[in-house]
């Protein structure tokens, strides 16, 4: 008499195709997985980056800058509204280091892939699942392996030392059987790992577009920048200042 437990294992792995088709749920599980996650997570995120670079693509004119300081306040509203949470918090981000410039554009003093954070939760959620579907198909053949040890006990107990032989090859061809579902685990996890590092790549590169639409439509200008070219106002002052004392002095000098 087992216990419960072990009595409902063994009872459910006693049939000879239940490993073969719990594998087959693995797989399942994954394909359902990488469907559910693109149409819930990727494509969500694809299209609304693809949004957001046609809005800056639509600024017409020889001066990108100057038309987009002057859009900037409904460029602002649909960048600024709900969309993915990667997205919301780098605009918010990005737009607190907005300035005016003097000749009416908008300058910025990081450029944009500084401010957004990477929006790869879709690669990050399947990567999570991979690493999960190894260990769901090893649960399974240990649980396997323990149904065909406890039949093959069974049966020695009955049959005594003329079906040992007999019950060990029971058990071999039943344990065999059973690592289809860590084969289905492992191959479901390669599966979800590719889909996840394509998916990765285009959100990337979507990403890249935007931001280098983005940095092209403001003006750069890091700290360093500006205190250099304070600088340089600074020096062509004192230069004007000193040749401004110096035609004083001459006319000084000879009426001495």
């Amino acid at each position: 008499m087992h216990d419960p437990v072990t009595s409902f294992v063994v009872a459910v792995f006693s049939a000879p195709s239940a490993a073969l088709i719990m594998a087959g749920a693995i797989l399942a599980l994954a394909v359902g997985l990488i469907f559910q996650s693109g149409h819930f997570e990727y494509a969500p995120l694809r299209d609304d980056l693809s949004r957001r670079s046609d809005l800056l693509a639509e600024l017409g004119g020889p001066d990108r800058q100057k038309a987009f300081a002057e859009a900037f306040p409904q460029i602002d509203k649909r960048l600024g509204g709900a969309a993915h949470p990667a997205l919301e918090l780098g605009w918010a981000n990005y737009r607190g280091q907005l300035a005016e410039t003097g000749d009416g554009r908008l300058a910025s003093s990081i450029h944009a892939s500084d401010a957004f954070e990477h929006a790869d939760s879709p690669a990050r959620s399947l990567e999570w699942w991979a690493n999960l579907m190894v260990a769901i198909g090893l649960v399974i053949t240990f649980m396997g392996i323990v149904a065909a040890l406890t039949e093959a006990v069974d049966a020695m107990q009955r049959q005594g030392g003329a079906g040992m032989q007999t019950a060990l090859m029971g058990l071999l061809a039943v344990a065999a059987t059973k690592f289809w579902t860590s084969i289905a685990g492992v191959l479901g996890s390669i599966i979800l790992r590719l889909v996840a590092r394509r998916r990765r790549q285009a959100i990337e590169a979507l990403e890249a577009h935007f931001f280098a639409q983005l940095d092209g439509c403001v003006r750069f200008a890091p700290p360093e920048k500006v205190m250099l070219e304070q600088l340089a106002v600074l020096s062509r002052i004192e230069t004007a200042l000193a040749d401004a004392r110096a035609s004083q002095a001459l006319p000084a000098q000879s009426l001495a």
